[in-house]
């Protein structure tokens, strides 16, 4: 089969839904940068809605949006919207859906695969049935757990998660004519994409950051496909904010400090573009968890304004009377601790274990507070 040059964007894991309407416009945003980037279509790896109910409210006004567009649209289910694209569902004239298996469509001669959420092994026999015989290079949606030889010892347990979740494996990869594989599911992008052989594989990513943890700048995946070969770029989804999280842990007598860093921190890193995951935790001795708790909760009221957006949930301080007593014994070694002398580094003749223990005397109150965060870490906050 004969293929002429043809561009085409990756997204996923839009999970668009009536109560997010902010998801809907990152996605029309992608919509527009494809056309920008010159793009002769979309491919959406699953879950483009956060439930089939979230489908049903809002076919007609992608069917509106989809119509809009001189782009075509290729479309699989994923796991959460499966059953948004039984039989009757009409998302648009230039919108390509598949069901229960898989479909295969043509692009400008190149073919594109379509395969939906399937649990267990089941997408990964229709990979390779569709690939089997395929002489020029070709593009395959999918919405699975991709697993690789560094990650798989993590992802293997004896209850054989693959026969409840779909999965792709490293090995099911290694014979496989030229290809790229669209992949959605995981909702952090993997740039730049994996290579096996043949075939290149990436995750997108979410459009629009969904949850706590999709930290960085939002990204569609440029596809240029060629009778030479595919490459495949990350580009940054125009105005669409990234999350960010920033974690700070309070230890005793160093509180006011602490407070003082994160009000700094709130104003100085402050960007109008990121959403804000504020995490604080720690211990409290010279001032209460409730005045603790107060001065966090007003200083994010206070610079909310300054981000797009500041979460921060339960305040995780935890009173000193409530640590274990060998925490509190480290806690009392901790302060008695002197650094050594300095004439006492004469003897040192390693230069690094010297170069460390000019950093003890250099900076005794910030390893101080170093060993002491992490030995309240290690004892847990007392809850």
């Amino acid at each position: 089969m004969r293929c002429i040059p043809v561009k085409v964007l990756h997204t996923a894991d839009v999970h668009l839904t009536p109560a997010a309407p902010e998801r809907r416009e990152a996605f029309k945003a992608v919509c527009d940068l494809a056309v920008e980037l010159g793009c002769s279509a979309l491919l959406i790896a699953g879950d483009l809605f956060d439930t089939a109910e979230a489908a049903a409210a809002l076919r007609a006004e992608l069917r509106e949006l989809f119509e809009s567009y001189e782009l075509e649209f290729f479309l699989i289910p994923g796991n959460h919207d499966r059953a948004a694209f039984g039989s009757g569902e009409y998302y648009g004239r230039n919108v390509h859906t598949c069901r229960d298996t898989a479909v295969k469509w043509e692009l400008a001669g190149i073919p594109i695969i379509g395969i939906p959420y399937l649990p267990g092994r089941q997408g990964v026999e229709l990979l390779h049935t569709c690939l089997q015989g395929e002489d020029s290079p070709s593009i395959v949606i999918m919405h699975t757990n991709f697993y690789n030889s560094s990650l798989s010892a993590l992802y293997l347990t004896d209850e054989k998660d693959d026969s409840r979740s779909a999965c792709l494996w490293e090995q099911d990869l290694s014979d496989l004519p030229a290809a790229y594989i669209a992949l959605g599911h995981w909702h952090n992008p993997t740039l730049p994409p994996v290579k096996i052989n043949n075939v290149q594989l990436a995750y997108s990513g979410t459009p629009y950051p969904t949850s706590k943890g999709e930290n960085g700048a939002r990204c569609a995946l440029l596809i240029d496909v060629t009778s030479e070969g595919i490459a495949v770029q990350g580009v940054k989804i125009p105005g669409v904010p990234r999350r960010e999280t920033a974690s700070f842990f309070l230890v005793p007598g160093e509180e006011r400090g602490i407070i003082d860093e994160i009000a700094s921190f709130l104003e100085q890193q402050a960007d109008p573009q990121v959403i804000l995951d504020l995490e604080v935790a720690g211990w409290v001795g010279s001032i209460s968890e409730e005045f603790c708790t107060a001065e966090i909760e007003m200083l994010v009221k206070k610079y909310r304004e300054r981000w797009r957006d500041i979460n921060c949930g339960a305040v995780q301080v935890t009173g000193i009377s409530a640590l274990p007593g060998i925490a509190k014994r480290c806690l009392r070694l901790l302060t008695e601790l002197e650094p050594p002398d300095p004439l006492e580094l004469e003897d040192l003749r390693d230069p690094s274990l010297k170069e460390l223990s000019l950093e003890v005397i250099n900076d005794r109150e910030g390893l101080y507070r170093t060993a002491l965060s992490l030995l309240l870490q290690q004892m847990g906050r007392g809850d």
